[in-house]
């Protein structure tokens, strides 16, 4: 009677937290999907375009390809003033995400002069971290990216005491499964850098 009594209790528990795990993740889940609107009001100051991959020589991978495109049709709009764009190598060898985006920047017609690079960063936190000395002359901040990223983004900036920073999704959406998948990913994200980074 005991042992059974033991197991039931073991089978209630284990239950009880994959129920409240799930219950967490759809959360976080519900998050991602909420923030795919962003939630700017033009025009700003300045833009802060995330990186994404790079291709073997140096070429933009679509990630990057729709974030800098939104960016850069924002500002013709005359909504952003200046772009600052950051990531780093992916790989030693090559070209950072901000130098790849800068390119692409300049052939899609935005100014030198109005472009900020950030070369240094390997993950969102570290975009962020490394953008702030950058903006100190933005009396207002948009991050530009997909709009599954956009809900980690608004955590990490809360997290690391950016109050201003509104969002706004890149415009070209990428497939519907690659979104599905990139969806799942964030939820684990959000979950990770509100309970586990520090």
């Amino acid at each position: 009677m005991k042992k059974l009594s033991l197991r039931r209790l073991v089978i209630s528990t284990v239950l009880i937290a994959m129920v409240i795990s799930v219950s967490i993740y759809s959360i976080a889940i519900i998050t991602v999907v909420r923030s795919f609107e962003g939630n700017v009001e033009f025009p700003v100051d300045c833009g802060i375009v995330f990186g994404a991959a790079v291709r073997r020589g140096g070429e933009p991978g679509p990630g990057i390809t729709r974030r800098v495109a939104t960016a850069a049709d924002l500002y013709h709009k005359k909504y952003i003033k200046t772009l600052i764009l950051t990531g780093g190598r992916g790989e030693p060898e090559q070209v950072s995400e901000a130098e790849v985006m800068k390119n692409l920047a300049l052939q899609l017609g935005v100014t030198e002069r109005d472009i900020i690079t950030e070369d240094q960063s390997n993950s969102t936190w570290e975009n962020i971290l490394y953008t702030t000395p950058l903006i100190s002359d933005c009396t207002s901040l948009v991050g530009i990216s997909d709009r599954y990223h956009l809900a980690r983004i608004k955590l990490i900036a809360h997290q690391q005491g950016w109050t201003d920073l509104h969002t706004y999704p890149a415009d070209v959406l990428s497939t519907r499964d690659f979104e599905i998948r990139s969806v799942l990913r964030e939820g684990v994200g959000i979950l990770y850098y509100l309970f586990i980074h520090r």
